[in-house]
Order: structure tokens, then sequence, then C-alpha cells
């Protein structure tokens, strides 16, 4: 299961409570300036992970993290994965 939020810049010391956390930071994040989604304040935050460590989201960060709508994270989704399977190619192609 993945989230997808938007984080306003100023709060980016969120980012860093989310990996601190014993469960939350076993799980993937991923964060990316948000400029190119269309979140020109914002970093885009990813998280995957099971169901579970949903809930706690919220109560960890105080709500400094937005969640996008469901068709929203489904578009920031794909470019997300896209770019990290077009950055994996271009590695191989480097590397043989």
């Amino acid at each position: 299961m993945f989230k997808v939020y938007k984080l306003a810049k100023e709060n980016r010391e969120t980012i860093d409570t989310l990996l601190a956390d014993d469960v939350l930071g076993r799980q993937t994040i991923t964060y990316k300036d948000g400029a190119n989604y269309g979140y020109s304040s914002s970093y885009i935050v990813l998280i995957e992970g099971s169901e579970d460590i949903f809930k706690n989201v919220d109560s960890i960060t105080h709500g400094t993290l937005e969640a996008l709508s469901k068709s929203k994270q489904q578009e920031v989704y794909k470019q997300l994965k896209d770019e990290e399977n077009n950055s994996q190619n271009g590695m191989g192609f480097l590397f043989g």
C-alpha cells in the first residue's frame, strides 16, 4: 500500500521525524521537491508500507502532512515510479 502527501517546505523537519520513528522509519519513504509535480511550495512525500502504519502517520507528524486526493496520489505515484525506473535503466546503460 502507498500514500502520497504534500508537506510545506517550512515543515521539512517532519521528514526527519518520520525517518527517526521506529516503525515508520523502516518503511519506504521517498520525498522530492513538489515543483515537478505541480506543488511548488511543498515537498511530495511517498510512503510505502503495510496498511497499519498509516494510522500512525498523522499522530507522529501532528497534521503537517496533507494526503493528496486519490486521483492525484495515483498520478504522482506513477510519475515517481517512472522516474525511478528511468534512472535505473540509465544506470544499467552506463555500467552494462
